[in-house]
């Protein structure tokens, strides 16, 4: 198969690569040192220790050290940042560029802003008071980060180019006939690539780590429990995303995590077309695994490579990266084809 020539991307890829550096890497960087500056101005004037968790009443229930919200702040926002620089760089510097970069740049520094603007108000209010009990509700601290946030993420939106990404598509599914009679099934094994299981892990581990210090630091077993619960819950949806089992048969296709859950299936009367296509995880989906891209398209990406991308009836697409993609598409292709005709054939 030759691949079709793709339409030319809107935007200079120069001026993409340096506003998502500006937007991902350095301005959440500049927000968090200014947080830190802000901290450090009113440490000595804080109760010790400080109010660092506040319970659904809005007061503070859970008290801990300065020094944790300052590596907490800086673990999430750096390690972001960084994330971001290793598995996105290299796509936007080979040309590979989407929707996708724009929208990780923006949420990147809209976290930053979120989250020191949440530290920084809830911290500062502190400052003079005897004790981190009798500080003020958390409202107040919470509003100032989701506007922060809110303001940060939408203005790195803007300010990075609009980039339109134009998969290529590797060629239609080979001429492939299925008689009436004859059971036909196509299976194969799709794994995430090194690239992505280094990505998970690394997110994994880092939670891993400030559930440990949580733990250690004199939080309250209910601040325990739900950084517990959400490092389990993390490592559960990284599970769930490492391995796939992909199946074609007179059912349609069929996605499956080797854990049994989820299950994600197209059936044949919902195939209008099955193509072959190159796949960039990070400039079309933002990432490995169980994907949504921000142009409405869905699947399962493991891998760069090709992949099977199946149209559905209502225009809506799905997308697995999986080795020989070819025969799988052909083989849907043929199967969906049988199935229109006996319906053809039912409705006469």
């Amino acid at each position: 198969m030759t691949a079709e020539p793709s339409t030319p991307q809107a935007g200079t890829p120069r001026a993409a690569v340096g506003r998502f550096v500006l937007v991902a890497i350095v301005l959440p960087l500049l927000t968090v040192a200014a947080g830190l500056v802000v901290l450090l101005s009113v440490a000595d004037a804080l109760p010790d220790p400080i109010a660092v968790h506040w319970g659904a009443s809005g007061r503070p229930d859970g008290f801990g050290p300065l020094w944790l919200v300052i590596v907490v702040l800086l673990a999430v926002v750096v390690a972001t940042s960084l994330l971001l620089a290793i598995t996105t760089l290299p796509a936007l510097r080979r040309g590979r560029i989407g929707s996708s970069p724009r929208l990780l740049g923006a949420v990147s520094w809209g976290l930053a802003a979120f989250l020191t603007a949440l530290v920084t108000v809830a911290t500062a209010a502190q400052a003079g008071l005897p004790e981190a009990a009798d500080g003020p509700a958390i409202w107040v601290p919470l509003l100032a980060g989701v506007v922060a946030g809110a303001v940060a993420g939408a203005a790195g939106f803007v300010i990075q180019p609009r980039v339109d990404f134009v998969p290529t598509r590797l060629g239609d599914a080979a001429p492939f006939e299925v008689d009436d009679g004859e059971q036909v099934v196509w299976l194969q094994r799709a794994v995430m690539a090194r690239g992505g299981i280094v990505v998970l892990l690394a997110a994994t581990a880092l939670m891993v780590v400030i559930t440990v210090i949580t733990w250690f630091a004199g939080i309250d077993p209910v601040g325990q429990a739900v950084m517990l619960g959400a490092t389990v819950l993390i490592v559960l949806l990284v599970g769930m995303n490492l391995v796939f089992h992909v199946r074609v048969d007179d059912a349609g296709l069929a996605v499956t995590s080797a854990l049994g859950w989820p299950r994600l299936r197209v059936p044949l009367a919902d195939v209008a077309e099955a193509v072959v296509v190159q796949v960039d995880p990070m400039a079309e989906f933002g990432g490995w695994g169980l994907r949504w891209a921000p142009t409405g398209r869905f699947g399962v990406v493991m891998r760069a490579g090709e992949g099977i991308e199946v149209r559905r009836r209502n225009g809506k697409t799905f997308t697995v990266t999986v080795d020989d993609a070819a025969a799988g598409a052909s083989v849907l292709t043929a199967l969906a084809a049988r199935a229109a005709r006996r319906s053809d054939r039912g409705a006469a």
